[in-house]
């Protein structure tokens, strides 16, 4: 839970509902049910590719891999609907939804509205203590071989971009970033590969140095160019995996 309170938030407690595992359960404050930890869980898995997208399971495979009976099972997948993560698919049980190249495109426009005006309004009540906090969640590296490593680079990443909005003090920028990042950092790990971490760093510096000079045009910016060169790496590599699979397909004549 992040709470940004005093000068910076005037008082405005921005919660990041994210859970130890970088799954986006809400923090209740108390002990998790078991419906809870399997939701977040598998939220978790479904973020970083544990789950690949198009993947399919049924209620009973879920209660043998998490140990459990399959009422929490039922639980979790009802939220993860709700989440728009998971698909029924008749008998067969459920998938774990796919985004488009479309769906991308429109979490990056989405993106650019809310988090370039976010960096605008936090710049002028950015402290000392800010600017700490946002390195230090950007130095968060990324080991593509290892789930919780993935799992908290996520974490950090969703981290930092949620709190300069709280850092502005406006819960409703905060509230929006949230719903829309989940999708986001799942398009992060769309097709990605062992060697690819190079395309994974959090790329935040030019952000906190806009914000630690109180910047207001240059975060702005900062962060556009952020969005865009995020958005032109996955593009490349969906790109790439795209023309990888063309090309498997051809025959032997058919490739010359």
């Amino acid at each position: 839970m992040m709470i940004v309170e005093g000068k910076a938030g005037k008082g405005v407690k921005a919660m990041a509902k994210i859970s130890a595992a970088g799954a986006g359960a809400e923090d209740t404050g108390g002990p998790m049910s078991l419906g809870e930890k399997v939701y977040a869980e598998m939220k978790a898995a479904i973020i970083v590719g544990d789950f690949r997208q198009g993947a399919i399971f049924n209620e009973a495979d879920l209660a043998a891999r998490f140990s459990v009976s399959t009422s929490p099972v039922k639980e979790a997948l009802s939220r993860l609907r709700q989440d728009g993560l998971v698909r029924v698919i008749g008998r067969r049980g459920y998938a774990v939804t796919e985004l488009t190249l479309q769906d991308f495109h429109d979490l990056i426009e989405i993106r650019i509205v809310l988090e370039c005006a976010a960096c605008e309004l936090a710049a002028p009540r950015v402290t000392d203590e800010h600017v700490a906090q946002m390195s230090a969640l950007s130095s968060v590296e990324i080991d593509l071989s290892d789930s919780q490593s993935r799992r908290a680079f996520t974490r950090a990443n969703q981290d930092f971009h949620e709190l300069i909005p709280a850092i502005a003090g406006n819960v409703r920028i905060l509230r929006a970033i949230q719903q829309n990042f989940v999708d986001m950092q799942r398009a992060l790990f769309v097709d990605i590969a062992r060697g690819d971490e190079v395309g994974l760093v959090h790329d935040h510096d030019e952000i906190i140095g806009s914000l630690a000079r109180r910047d207001p045009r240059g975060a702005r910016d900062a962060m556009y160019r952020h969005i865009i060169q995020a958005r032109d790496r996955v593009i490349d590599r969906m790109m790439r995996r795209h023309s990888s699979l063309q090309h498997m397909s051809l025959t032997p004549k058919e490739q010359g």
